[in-house]
């Protein structure tokens, strides 16, 4: 058996900017402030850094108090805003799941989304309770912390060792690859999200694609065929 440890935003699906959207407007409505993400680092930062980033920005008291206020807000905000900003489950995603479980692997999350955002994202396209188990960005707000949870969680809830050599962590973007270098990991790089391909190979993946459509070539990849 071996683990893939799947990234949300633009590796599984995209939400048409609702994630950006609801932080937008959390920030006006709980905190009057006008932030238009352009000097915050998005692409594969935890919500919590985010936040914290935001806060900061804002000369607001970066506490606990006001980054669960922001976070709070943002949830409200993120199911409102997925009304009119759908998205979808990227190409490739379902065939790929659908074959890791016949074939008795093990699939969960590494994601930078606090888990109740994880969970609005997933169940809004019906793939919430396909990962019983992960990481997210409420359990530490440093993404190259989050492996190991995400590791530990997975083998309390399978009753399997893994070794750093069978995890898989698939994501679109630099701090994906390093979340998973972090702690051993393979990064399995994906070009889905705002990244292209040759930006993802200057950060050095394990293995780099375009996309996930391709089953066959991904499971020779993972050295399952």
């Amino acid at each position: 058996m071996k683990l893939f440890l799947f990234d949300i935003d633009g590796t599984l699906l995209t939400t048409d900017g609702a994630g950006r959207a609801a932080l937008k407007s959390a920030g006006t409505d709980l905190f009057a402030i006008q932030e238009d993400l352009r000097t915050i680092n998005v692409s594969g930062s935890t919500d919590t850094a985010i936040v914290q980033e935001i806060l900061r920005h804002h000369s607001l008291e970066v506490s606990v108090a006001n980054v669960n206020r922001y976070l709070g807000g943002y949830l409200v905000w993120l199911q409102q805003h997925l009304t009119t900003l759908s998205g979808a489950i990227l190409p490739g995603v379902m065939p790929l799941l659908d074959l890791l479980v016949e074939e008795g692997h093990g699939i969960g999350l590494l994601t930078g989304n606090v888990r109740r955002g994880a969970e609005i994202k997933l169940s809004a396209h019906g793939i919430w309770d396909r990962f019983s188990f992960g990481a997210f960005g409420d359990d530490n707000a440093d993404r190259n912390k989050l492996g190991p949870i995400a590791k530990g969680r997975a083998e309390a809830r399978l009753n399997t060792k893994f070794q750093e050599s069978d995890i898989f962590v698939i994501g679109d973007t630099p701090k994906d690859i390093a979340c998973a270098h972090a702690f051993g990991g393979i990064a399995v790089a994906v070009a889905t999200g705002r990244y292209s391909f040759d930006n993802l190979r200057e950060y050095q993946p394990d293995h780099l694609c375009r996309d996930l459509e391709d089953t066959k070539d991904l499971l020779f990849r993972f050295g399952l065929r």
